[in-house]
């Protein structure tokens, strides 16, 4: 009698760690930037609908505020991994820079006529490293992708429960917005974009 009792216990630990789906998933990442100004901003914040390259829309609100642009392709980075196993991924991006060198302008004596700087446009190449873990439990359940990510002396991690075949944002970075003006109080700087860059990232079943 003891045996028959025990056998269904021993068996309630084997089904709670059920293995995942012997699936491999498809997990693409991109970078993509955006440039939000606070006059958007404020015209979430006052009810209206406001479209940008983020993606975010606010569906309160007769008001649409609209930014368009040239088309841009976001580079994609795609990977083949097996459900529940980890993915080393390195993204590189470059970012521009702009270097003020100063310059001296000289009158015909010789004498200094005045000081200015003279910008020289650059740029410079960023890596990122990650390592991505995705589990689907299968069914309609959201993917479980664990991130684990490496700059330089600092690292950090981050679990996120995802829709499956959905861009989703996952990490964002970028310098601290300009809070937008009081309501009915217009400024020239809130014209100004806020450059901001977002990790996004996209999980689905490789077929």
């Amino acid at each position: 009698m003891k045996r028959r009792c025990l056998f269904p216990l021993l068996l309630l630990p084997a089904l709670a760690h059920a293995a995942p789906p012997a699936i491999q998933l498809l997990v693409e990442l991109r970078w993509v930037d955006s440039n939000l100004p606070p006059s958007a901003q404020a015209g979430v914040r006052d009810g209206a609908v406001v479209v940008g390259t983020a993606g975010a829309v606010s569906p309160r609100g007769p008001g649409v505020v609209t930014s368009s642009g040239p088309a841009v392709t976001v580079p994609t980075q795609r990977l083949l991994v097996q459900n529940g196993q980890r993915a080393d991924v390195r993204l590189t991006t470059r970012e521009p820079l702009q270097w003020a060198s100063p310059a001296v302008e000289l009158d015909a004596s010789g004498a200094t006529r005045r000081v200015y700087a003279n910008p020289q446009p650059q740029e410079r190449t960023v890596t990122h490293s990650f390592m991505v873990t995705p589990t689907w439990p299968g069914g309609s359940a959201p993917v479980r992708v664990v991130f684990d990510v490496q700059e330089g002396d600092n690292a950090f991690r981050s679990t996120l429960d995802l829709p499956m075949e959905r861009w989703q944002t996952a990490a964002r970075t970028g310098g601290g917005r300009t809070p937008p003006a009081p309501r009915g109080t217009v400024r020239s700087r809130d014209a100004e974009a806020q450059p901001e860059r977002e990790l996004q990232l996209r999980v689905s079943i490789q077929l």
